[in-house]
C-alpha cells in the first residue's frame, strides 16, 4: 500500500500528460497501480479502501447517547466492560471518545510577546481543615505569563473581588513586573456581564488595573482554549502537587503550594515550550515586563446608598454629610476601613473619617445649605464691613458684648436688611443706634423704616413697645430728624 505522497505524485504527473510508463520508471511503481490511482476520486486521495475494524465501531451509537448525558469516558469504558464483557482499555475507550468529540474547528495557537499577556483563573481544590476543626472550601487561585509560562499560585477561601485583587498585587510581585494584557475568565469577580463584544469589566478591578498599566480582555463565553495556558496550569497544580498532599490541614497548604510553585512548576522544562519558565522569565520576560508602581493601589468596598432628606447616608449604622443639593440622590461610597469617600457621577463629593460607634453623625459645615452653615466672627466681621460699612461692624461688637450667646442671629439679621434697604440708609441706621446704645436688630430695622418714610417735623415716630424684648426709654426718637 503506498502513502498519500505516492498518490499525489502519480496523480500530479497524469495531469501533466505525462504517461504511464515514463511515471513507472520514474517512480519505480508497476502500471497497473497507476492505473488504479488514476481511477480514484479526487477527494480519495492518499486513502485506501482498506479500513481497519476498531473494537468499539459497533457501539458508536450507543456510547454518542452517553456522551449526550455527560458521561465521561471512564464511565462509559466501566459500562460497556460491565455490560457487554468487551476486552477493551480504558486508553481505547478515551481515544475513541475523543475522536467523536473532535470538532471540525481548527484552533490557531495564540502566541504572545514577551510580557504582553497574563493568563487568570481560580481552580477548587477541595475541602481542608482548620486547626479548630471546621472545614473550609479552598480554591487555587492561579496567574500564568503567557510567554515563559512563569505561574503564580495561592490558595484562597473566596472569590471575592479583594481577594482577586490582592491575588494580583502579589502575582504582579512575584514577576517583578506587569503584563500589559490580562486575560481572564468570565469570572464574577472581574466580569458583571459575559459578553465577549462588550464586557463590563467591574468598575474596580478596571481602575485596579489602570493603576498597573495594564488592562483587561475577558474570554468569549464557553471558549476554555483562549485560556489554555491558566487551564493547564490549574490541572497541573491538581494533577501534580494536590496528588501528594497526603494530609488536610489548611494551615500547611499554602506554604506547600509556595514551595513546589518554586521548586517544581517553574523549575520544570514545560510540556509545550520545552523550556524552564524560570530561566525564560529571569533572561527574557522580567525585563519585558512594566514597572511596577511606587505604591500599591489601596482597595476599596464600594456600596451605593441613598442621600436623606437630613443630607446624610447611612452607612454601618452612621451618618456621614454629603453637599445639601443632592439630598434624594444615590451616590457611591467607597472605604478602606479608615477613611469614606463619596462620589457622584464619578467625581469626590465628600471624604470623612470613619466613625467607630454607632448612630454618630460626621457633619461637615460645607455640606448644609448657606443659611445654617456655621461662620467665624471673622466671616460676619467682613461681610458686614463689606456689604454696609464700618458702623455695622461696630454695632456687631456691641451686639457680642450685650448678647454673647445668640448674636450671630442679630448680625444675620442685619445682613438680611440689605434686600429691603440700600447700603448707605443701613449704614445711618446702624449709626443711629450706636448712637443711642442700641444693639437689637428690631431697633435697627425700625430706623431704617422711619428713614424710608420720614414724617413731618411735627409727627413723632412711635417704636414698638418691648422692641427687641428691651426695656429701652424710647423717648429718644423723638429727637430724630431726617
Amino acid at each position: 500500500m503506498y502513502g498519500m505522497d505516492t498518490h499525489i505524485t502519480v496523480k500530479t504527473l497524469l495531469k501533466k500528460g505525462i504517461s504511464h510508463r515514463q511515471i513507472s520508471s520514474t517512480l519505480g511503481i508497476h502500471r497497473k497501480v497507476i492505473k488504479r490511482i488514476e481511477q480514484e476520486p479526487d477527494e480519495g486521495l492518499g486513502c485506501s479502501s482498506y479500513h481497519r475494524a476498531r473494537k468499539l465501531d459497533g457501539y458508536e451509537d450507543q456510547i454518542k447517547l452517553l456522551l449526550n448525558a455527560d458521561w465521561t469516558a471512564e464511565l462509559i469504558h466501566k459500562k460497556l466492560i460491565k455490560e457487554h464483557a468487551l476486552n477493551v482499555s480504558y486508553a481505547t475507550v478515551s481515544r475513541f471518545v475523543r475522536s467523536l468529540k473532535s470538532s471540525a474547528e481548527a484552533y490557531v495557537p495564540m502566541e504572545t510577546g514577551a510580557g504582553e499577556e497574563a493568563q487568570v483563573d481560580f481552580g477548587y481544590l477541595g475541602k481542608f481543615k482548620r486547626s479548630d476543626g471546621s472545614q473550609v472550601k479552598c480554591w487555587v487561585f492561579c496567574m500564568v505569563l503567557s510567554y515563559s509560562r512563569f505561574s503564580y499560585f495561592e490558595v484562597v477561601t473566596n472569590q471575592s473581588l479583594e481577594t482577586f485583587i490582592h491575588c494580583h498585587m502579589r502575582a504582579f510581585e512575584a514577576f517583578s513586573g506587569v503584563p500589559r494584557l490580562i486575560r481572564i475568565d468570565n469570572l464574577k469577580a472581574g466580569v458583571t456581564v459575559p459578553d465577549f463584544f462588550e464586557p463590563l469589566i467591574q468598575e474596580q478591578y478596571a481602575s485596579f488595573l489602570a493603576h498597573y498599566g495594564a488592562v483587561a480582555l475577558p474570554c468569549r463565553v464557553y471558549t476554555p482554549q483562549h485560556k489554555g495556558k491558566v487551564e493547564s496550569g490549574v490541572k497541573y497544580v491538581k494533577n501534580n502537587f494536590l496528588r501528594g498532599v497526603q494530609h488536610q490541614d489548611w494551615e500547611r497548604l499554602g506554604s506547600e503550594l509556595r514551595a513546589w510553585t518554586d521548586t517544581v512548576a517553574n523549575r520544570r522544562t514545560h510540556g509545550t515550550t520545552k523550556r524552564i519558565p524560570s530561566e525564560v522569565w529571569r533572561h527574557t520576560e522580567r525585563e519585558a515586563l512594566l514597572m511596577l508602581p511606587e505604591l500599591r493601589y489601596t482597595f476599596y468596598h464600594v456600596e451605593e446608598r441613598k442621600v436623606n432628606r437630613f443630607g446624610h447616608v447611612i452607612f454601618r449604622n452612621n451618618y456621614y454629610s454629603v453637599p445639601y443639593t443632592l439630598v434624594g440622590q444615590t451616590l457611591r461610597l467607597f472605604t478602606d476601613g479608615a477613611l469614606l469617600r463619596i462620589s457622584h457621577q464619578g467625581q469626590e463629593v465628600a471624604l470623612h473619617c470613619m466613625l467607630n460607634d454607632k448612630g454618630q453623625y460626621a457633619t461637615q459645615n460645607a455640606h448644609l445649605p448657606p443659611h445654617k452653615q456655621v461662620h467665624s466672627p471673622e466671616y460676619y466681621a467682613e461681610r458686614l464691613r463689606d456689604q454696609i460699612g464700618l458702623p455695622a461692624l461696630q454695632l456687631m461688637q456691641l451686639m457680642q458684648q450685650n448678647h454673647p450667646s445668640h448674636w450671630k442671629e442679630k448680625v444675620r439679621g442685619l445682613l438680611h436688611l440689605r434686600r429691603a434697604h440700600p447700603q448707605q440708609r443701613l449704614a445711618h441706621a446702624c449709626q443711629r443706634a450706636l448712637d443711642h446704645g442700641l444693639s437689637s436688630y428690631r431697633a435697627v430695622r425700625d430706623i431704617c423704616t422711619m428713614l424710608e418714610h420720614t414724617p413731618p417735623a411735627d409727627e413723632h415716630f412711635q417704636a414698638p413697645s418691648e422692641a427687641a424684648g428691651m426695656a429701652h426709654d424710647l423717648s429718644i426718637y423723638d429727637q430724630i430728624s431726617s
